[in-house]
């Protein structure tokens, strides 16, 4: 089945934005990868700033409703476990298979989903933080704030970097899972494959999530 319009050129910005960035990034090229008319941007998105929301949107529209629906689950069910890790082991799967929710059809599109979010930080794209952060924020918040409760006592700005260097392991392991694939099967005659990343991280993610709180240096 051929692809609308508006699908072509999301496939292609996707897969250009995650490559070469979204400042890298000319319209041109998309379009001509996309095989549709220049002006088509325009007319579908509004401008490049809109195709980049809507690439965004392609993926954390889906992974945030799953969160909150899972977190939502998550709060209605009956914890008796008194280990804090274990609980956070549970809060990171979630998170995991909300990640995977995204990719049913293809996993390898959650490093092309990653590369996005690394993007999305390391560029100055200011309008699209603030899109997500008004779009998706408060499913976000709603998770950061039932990890909290299983986490050393720490100050906001504590927990700011704390939550990023986790974050950062999963946009890390996912976004160069492909290299690291390839790697690892070719050092060590090993084949894994992503789902096996993921469910490696998540003891891990819960392990680093409770390190102590180090005083200042």
């Amino acid at each position: 089945m051929t692809h609308a319009t508006t699908d072509r050129i999301l496939d292609a910005a996707e897969v250009e934005f995650a490559s070469h960035g979204f400042v890298e990034t000319s319209v041109r090229t998309i379009t001509t990868k996309a095989k549709v008319n220049l002006a088509a941007v325009n007319y579908h998105f509004g401008s490049k700033k809109g195709l980049i929301q809507a690439v965004t949107d392609r993926f954390l529209g889906p992974l945030s409703q799953h969160l909150q629906i899972q977190l939502n689950a998550y709060e209605k069910s009956a914890h008796q476990s008194q280990n804090d890790e274990h609980e956070l082991r549970i809060l990171f799967n979630i998170l995991a298979q909300s990640c995977q929710y995204v990719a049913q059809h293809n996993h390898y599109s959650l490093a092309v989903f990653a590369r996005l979010i690394n993007t999305a930080y390391s560029q100055s794209q200011g309008h699209l933080r603030k899109h997500l952060t008004k779009q998706y924020g408060a499913s976000f918040l709603y998770f950061m704030k039932i990890l909290r409760q299983f986490m050393p006592v720490m100050t906001n700005e504590q927990f700011f970097w704390r939550f990023h260097y986790l974050l950062g392991m999963l946009v890390f392991s996912l976004s160069s899972s492909e290299a690291l694939l390839a790697i690892c099967e070719g050092e060590y005659a090993s084949h894994r494959s992503l789902d096996q990343i993921m469910a490696d991280l998540v003891p891990i993610m819960a392990s680093a999530a409770q390190a102590p709180i180090l005083g200042d240096c």
